[in-house]
């Protein structure tokens, strides 16, 4: 799927908006429920959708109609590129949206295969489309699990009968998978970012912010006239705390591989943390998640980093009031890592713990230690791939363990070290076992209360052994100096006064 194609997705979930239902992937190759969990503060100012709870009731659910919607998003797109773009892969493939029933038919009888697309296209792409499919469950009223089967639906849907390709395996994880992540994720953002108090340019940069997040959202909005009527925001789920970390500079690093090049770039990081593991009582699936991404100039792509982790399930096992505390955690997650020295991604499932030591004077360290399962996970792997094809990685499934640790004073995070190490059986390229690991250490001086300079360092190294051939490993080191600014805001205060 190309970015035209993501940007047909998103067309196409926002003209079903208009349908009566709504107001109540591409492949290349050949309403949140009511917290009642949570303890509420007082004053505090929910940002839910405006249909997700009124006057407390929860909101009515439509399962056939989130059917129709997520099948009508596959119909859009197909028609589209049949009619509209007359888009076509190289002979024998030709126009793939032009779709009959003799090609549903081969599909079904050939079965899955794994396809050759680029890396950025399979591992970071996919997903957003499968985000579609599961906003579709949403904005008709069912329930983060109730969502879930209609990313993997959407997707075989389109394998089989979208596109005369046959139907690819590694698509199907991807877009599953990474639908759920991304899809619940932009479903809690989105009326973050809506206002329904605000008025003048504020009001209409938030709505038009909000629109590719949650298109389909947001021209129900319009034709309802909730867009501009100015009244109260929703109750329901807000997250009781809220990060932004932004950090802007240069990053200096030198490819894997017998060349040694070196490379600098300048490089943009965003994080996003969405309520607190010690803030936020367990209620639902991801009323807790962090998305990171990090962009940057050069070859390989401008995205270099994406990765969104949402906690499924958590129990406290410490007082909430101790100053030492361990919450047991379930999270999902979506990784992708893309750069001219090495390319990672994958969807995973993790159990471990989290914990936090408050010292006093505002200091205090957090610490995790995940084990994880993965699904289905890419890693570079230049003998193997698909020979002749824009395909240079490997699929498999695989485990991996992730140690982290935070130094933090006011929130602000001092000094902060990552360490994920990973396996991978490859099932699709040569028969491979392959290692990787990231160590990793970031520190960081503030110079105001969120404003600071810092500077991180970096290394990858893969480890690949092969059946019959000689073994290949791989490092590359990473730098970065930046300046870094970090926010916080906790529980609202109230209502805007406007």
């Amino acid at each position: 799927m190309s970015a035209r194609h993501l940007l047909l997705a998103l067309a196409a979930t926002a003209a079903l908006a208009a349908l009566p239902a709504a107001l109540s992937a591409q492949d290349t190759t050949a309403v949140p429920k009511r917290d009642t969990t949570a303890v509420p503060v007082p004053g505090a100012r929910d940002t839910t959708h405006a249909d997700t709870m009124r006057g407390g009731r929860s909101p009515k659910k439509h399962p056939l109609m989130a059917f129709v919607q997520m099948t009508s998003v596959n119909i859009f797109v197909n028609r589209m590129d049949a009619w509209v773009l007359n888009v076509s892969d190289p002979a024998p493939v030709g126009h793939y949206g032009n779709v009959t029933v003799a090609s549903w038919g081969t599909n079904i009888r050939s079965g899955w295969v794994w396809d050759t697309d680029a890396f950025q296209v399979n591992m970071f792409m996919h997903p957003f489309q499968g985000a579609a499919y599961f906003r579709s469950g949403r904005v008709n009223g069912l329930n983060f699990w109730e969502s879930t089967p209609l990313t993997f639906l959407g997707s075989l849907e389109w394998e089989f009968f979208g596109e005369k390709t046959l139907p690819s395996l590694n698509d199907f994880y991807n877009t599953g998978f990474g639908g759920i992540t991304l899809g619940e994720m932009t479903w809690r953002l989105a009326p973050l970012i809506r206002d329904n108090r605000a008025r003048g340019i504020g009001r209409l940069v938030r709505e038009l912010v909000a629109f590719p997040i949650d298109p389909t959202g947001a021209v129900r909005r319009v034709l309802n006239g909730e867009a501009w009527r100015s009244y109260p925001n929703p109750r329901g789920s807000y997250p009781g705390a809220f990060d932004w970390l932004f950090q802007g500079g240069m990053q200096s690093g030198v490819d894997s591989g017998a060349t040694l090049h070196h490379r600098t770039t300048a490089e943009a990081l965003l994080e996003m943390s969405y309520g607190d593991p010690f803030v936020t009582p367990y209620s639902e699936p991801f009323d807790v998640f962090q998305a990171r991404l990090r962009a940057g100039t050069g070859s390989g792509g401008n995205v270099k980093e994406f990765r969104v982790t949402g906690r499924l399930w958590a129990h406290e096992l410490t007082d909430t009031t101790a100053s030492t505390r361990h919450i047991l955690t379930v999270m999902q997650k979506l990784e992708y890592e893309s750069s001219p020295a090495f390319k990672y991604g994958g969807q995973s499932l993790s159990i471990g713990l989290v914990s936090q030591f408050i010292a006093g004077g505002g200091w205090d360290l957090q610490t995790s230690v995940y084990g994880e399962g993965i699904m289905l996970g890419a890693v570079d792997a230049p003998r193997s791939g698909a020979a002749g094809t824009d395909r240079t990685y490997d699929f498999g499934p695989g485990l991996g363990f992730a140690v982290n640790a935070s130094l933090r004073v006011g929130g602000f995070p001092i000094l902060t070290g990552r360490w994920h190490g990973a396996y991978l059986h490859s099932v699709s390229g040569l028969s491979a076992d392959t290692y990787t690991q990231f160590p990793s250490i970031e520190a960081a001086v503030p110079l105001t209360g969120s404003f600071g300079i810092g500077a991180y360092a970096g290394w990858y190294h893969r480890r690949s052994s092969y059946i019959g051939l000689p073994g290949e490993s791989a490092s590359s080191p990473e730098y970065r100096v930046f300046l870094v600014l970090h926010t916080h805001r906790g529980a609202l205060s109230g209502e805007p006064a406007r």
